[in-house]
């Protein structure tokens, strides 16, 4: 077993990521019991979740504290000065509720880097949370998540429900979660999930959980889809920039027009919104909405940490020979614009003359490492310029494995 679960394989084993995909994925419910209850030993615990309660200090919206869907005010467990109290919190989990840290990957490293190789790896944003119920305790009634979600049963075990009603199958990322009575529900599954399982639930599958007669703590990692609809209006958008008529406004009192006039208005809509998605193919929009949608993925997060300040004290150390490689988890692309040219990743952007668009391309497409002597084009001096100037940037690192 490897020191901690670091990777989408590793939660699946022993499905496939072929299988996952074409089987499983916003389609169908999955539980794999491993008869291992410490697979994820060295991803997370008991011991830790104290200690981020203890020393990471989650506040606000990053802890919850619930019992049968009713929350537990904050006053009740933090003090004046915002911090937490904690015997307020183990009095609270010792009367039935449940503590809730969300986006736990903000706190744990090993969690951190999985969410992080997660969301690299399906092309969507990943966030983690934590639940840790007491014994014979339920946090929350029926309900449906809108993201997709995997359940990873740390220690302990809890008894699941699920209701396989269709009618809310893929909602809309972040619509309405309603919060049901069983009696509303049909077709009740119930699943117990021990210590190493695992379970996907799609988004839209109502469902709700207990804990029996021992503790529970879990993970649960939702996957917050870039859906369909998205993509599309961000070709309209796109579009928008060069097509006047979907900038204008709409008709000056347009919401109190009469039946005849509406009717008028509809039938001129419908005519414009064909046009425009003809455009959207003609022109190649979808292709530029490709593009903005990986721009903004990419910004979305920092680069995780792992140990950079000790790099930059080795700059000046940087020579023609030295072994360089681009950080963990750093997406990379080349754009050349005009007489400049620049590389971009996570958190950063390194802007240069465009005649070293090629040198850029070099290093993007390096997934091994490379010697700094090794780039083409530019003279010595300035590969060592431009390296030391990509560590600093954030974007690369040195080999020391291969120094």
């Amino acid at each position: 077993m490897k020191n901690s679960i670091q990777h989408y394989k590793e939660l699946l084993q022993p499905i496939t990521f072929s299988d996952f995909s074409s089987n499983y994925w916003e389609n169908k419910f999955l539980h794999l019991e491993r008869e291992n209850k410490n697979y994820y030993k060295n991803l997370f615990s008991i011991k830790v979740f104290d200690s981020i309660i203890e020393y990471g200090k989650p506040r606000g919206k990053s802890l919850r504290v619930v019992r049968n869907q009713e929350p537990l005010l904050p006053t009740k467990y933090e003090k004046s000065d915002g911090s937490i109290n904690l015997n307020q919190l183990y009095a609270a989990y010792s009367d039935g509720y449940t503590l809730v840290i969300n986006e736990i990957q903000k706190y744990s490293e090993s969690i951190n880097r999985l969410v992080h190789n997660m969301r690299q790896q399906l092309s969507h944003n990943v966030k983690a949370n934590a639940y840790l119920t007491p014994a014979n305790q339920k946090a929350l009634a029926p309900h449906y998540d809108t993201h997709d979600v995997f359940v990873l049963q740390i220690s302990g075990e809890k008894h699941w429900n699920f209701y396989d009603d269709t009618s809310f199958k893929t909602p809309l990322l972040n619509s309405f979660q309603p919060i049901f009575k069983e009696t509303q529900l049909s077709e009740k599954k119930e699943i117990t999930i021990k210590a190493g399982d695992l379970m996907y639930i799609p988004r839209g599958m109502p469902h709700d959980a207990h804990t029996t007669d021992e503790s529970s703590l879990h993970l649960t990692i939702g996957i917050y889809p870039t859906q369909h609809v998205d993509l599309y209006s961000k070709a309209i958008q796109s579009l928008a920039q060069s097509d006047i008529d979907l900038r204008k406004a709409l008709p000056i009192g347009f919401l109190n027009y009469v039946e005849a006039d509406k009717k008028k208005f509809i039938k001129e809509l419908s005519s414009k919104f064909r046009n425009s998605l003809e455009k959207i193919f003609e022109e190649n929009s979808l292709d530029n909405s490709l593009f903005i949608i990986h721009d903004e993925f990419r910004n979305e997060i920092q680069p995780k940490s792992d140990g950079h300040f000790a790099q930059l004290d080795k700059i000046a150390d940087l020579t023609i020979e030295t072994k360089l490689i681009k950080r963990e988890n750093m997406p990379t692309k080349v754009l050349q614009q005009g007489p400049y040219s620049r590389i971009i990743f996570p958190g950063n952007v390194i802007k240069g003359p465009v005649h070293i668009a090629p040198c850029f391309d070099f290093i993007a497409n390096a997934k091994y490492g490379f010697r700094v002597e090794e780039i083409p084009l530019v003279n010595d001096a300035n590969k060592i310029k431009l390296c030391k100037r990509l560590v600093r940037g954030g974007l690369l690192k040195f080999n020391d494995l291969n120094m």
